[in-house]
């Protein structure tokens, strides 16, 4: 028998809202009805890789989660407070493992703590105390940030570092999109689907053009360095000397000029240093003559 039936409600409609569905429902009702003081419930899934653009393709992305809850200390209330998560990808021998506050992270759903352990960038809504309203402000003030997890990175208590850049930090998402060659961004149905998808932690796949050729690439946000990844059909990054050969190969010389220009200026300088040297030696050689 559960005491607080409205609290139990509250943290079924959370897992839910969080994306576990109604599958942990028994096993968190029995928890609270023993009174435990913590406990862990668990539920793991089996995703398609998110760059795979084949709806059948087989599903590899084996992820678990480990929802971890406290008791009230004064009362009969429970809280859910953080959410282990564990990816294992095939070909990587080591899984990638995050502790997600779920207050302090602002919320990370199921498949949005897939898709950031998968490395993506994803824009969500938060919501955060209005500037100078004081530290017990209960209105908030709802707005759009980027979410980025350095999975490269680990700090001093094993997660990675989560990045949220919000609208000041400056990323002009669809500007760094525009200048690139790429097929649909003169359909605005297109682009919005792209960039949608893009905003959703997902992929865009489309073309590109090179030269005289398209090609199919992958397209993801880079918000960190305020920009875009593209990616061929094998995920090898393109980068944009290999879209724009030209501008490489003239910034390439104009920084041999530059270096050329640099090495004259020095020959020269150490000429005239010489001469200088040369100079001096004959009037001490004059000097002691006399």
């Amino acid at each position: 028998m559960v005491k607080n039936e409205k609290n139990l409600e509250y943290l079924q409609k959370l897992q839910t809202s969080l994306g576990f569905g109604e599958k942990l429902n028994a096993v968190l009702e029995s928890a609270i009805s023993r009174e435990l003081p913590k406990f862990t419930l668990g539920i793991s899934n089996i995703l398609r890789p998110l760059e795979s653009k084949d709806v059948n393709a087989p599903k590899t992305d084996y992820i678990q989660y480990g929802l971890n809850f406290n008791k009230q200390k004064d009362g009969d209330a429970y809280f859910l407070n953080t959410i282990d998560v564990t990816l294992h990808k095939t070909g990587e021998l080591v899984p990638r493992e995050q502790t997600f506050d779920i207050e302090r992270d602002h919320r990370i759903t199921a498949l949005q703590a897939y898709k950031l352990l998968s490395g993506q960038s994803l824009e969500k809504d938060i919501y955060v105390r209005p500037q100078g309203a004081e530290a017990d402000a209960k209105k908030s003030e709802k707005i759009k940030a980027w979410f980025k997890l350095q999975v490269d990175v680990k700090d001093a208590y094993g997660n990675h570092p989560l990045k949220v850049l919000r609208p000041e930090y400056g990323y002009q998402f669809e500007n760094s999109l525009a200048k690139y060659p790429l097929k649909g961004l003169d359909n605005e149905t297109a682009k919005s689907e792209g960039l949608q998808a893009m905003r959703n932690g997902n992929y865009w796949h489309t073309e590109l053009s090179i030269g005289k050729k398209s090609i199919p690439v992958i397209v993801a946000a880079n918000p960190v360095m305020k920009s875009i990844d593209i990616y061929d059909k094998n995920m090898k990054e393109i980068r944009d000397e290999d879209i724009w050969p030209e501008k490489a190969a003239a910034r390439n010389n104009g920084e041999q000029t530059k270096t050329t220009t640099v090495k004259r200026q020095e020959a020269a300088e150490n000429d005239i240093s010489n001469s200088f040297e040369h100079a001096e030696s004959e009037a001490n050689n004059v000097t002691r003559g006399r």
